[in-house]
């Protein structure tokens, strides 16, 4: 890769990254006004107020687990955080350039949405888990059945209280309504398959 392509690279990074925060800040406030004030939403998330204004003015920078807490608050999957407003429901194909994609740079998470979009009956989600990532702190939580896959790298599974380690190739099937997490205790980073029916990336228990 040249300079010219890395430099165009980074600036079609920036773009997307630019468009979502963008668009997640519409979204949450779409999804507040008329149900929450600023503050009642902060109180049931968990979170600053001044963080949601931040959000919602398409400034914020939120983390993984604020995301996740918004989510649950405003009883919303995190998947439907990929929806682009401006296309249609029609597609089929997704070619692996133009998966949507969700990073959360500050704590080197990135998620990729495999089908199409979140109005489907299948949901499929590639995360990218950074090493040394424990997330205990957020459990999940949601309606439905859920497997993953481990494509890359060592992960701990943790449903209901019960660790299993996951290895590439490696897949684990529950009961998405019981709490469960996913750590990674080594140095690397891992990539897994998150799998569900109905579409629900996980809201924090």
């Amino acid at each position: 890769m040249d300079v010219m392509e890395a430099a165009d690279n980074e600036a079609s990074e920036t773009l997307d990254r630019d468009f979502w925060i963008t668009h997640l800040g519409a979204m949450v406030k779409n999804q507040r006004v008329g149900r929450f004030t600023v503050e009642e939403l902060a109180d049931r998330a968990g979170v600053s107020a001044g963080l949601i204004s931040q959000i919602e003015r398409g400034i914020g920078n939120p983390s993984f687990a604020t995301l996740l807490r918004l989510a649950n608050s405003l009883d919303l999957p995190l998947s439907s955080m990929f929806t682009n407003p401006n296309e249609g429901r029609e597609r089929m194909l997704v070619r692996r350039t133009d998966r949507r994609r969700i990073e959360i740079p500050s704590q080197g998470i990135s998620m990729e949405l495999i089908v199409p979009d979140t109005d489907r009956k299948l949901g499929v989600v590639s995360m990218t888990i950074p090493a040394n990532f424990d997330g205990s702190h957020v459990p999940h939580s949601h309606e439905g059945e859920e497997c993953v896959l481990v494509q890359a790298g060592t992960l701990v599974a943790t449903v209901a209280g019960q660790d299993s380690t996951l290895g590439p190739g490696d897949s684990l099937t529950y009961d998405a309504s019981l709490p469960h997490w996913w750590s990674n205790h080594t140095e690397s980073a891992a990539v897994m398959l998150a799998i569900s029916t109905p579409p629900s990336l996980g809201r924090a228990h």
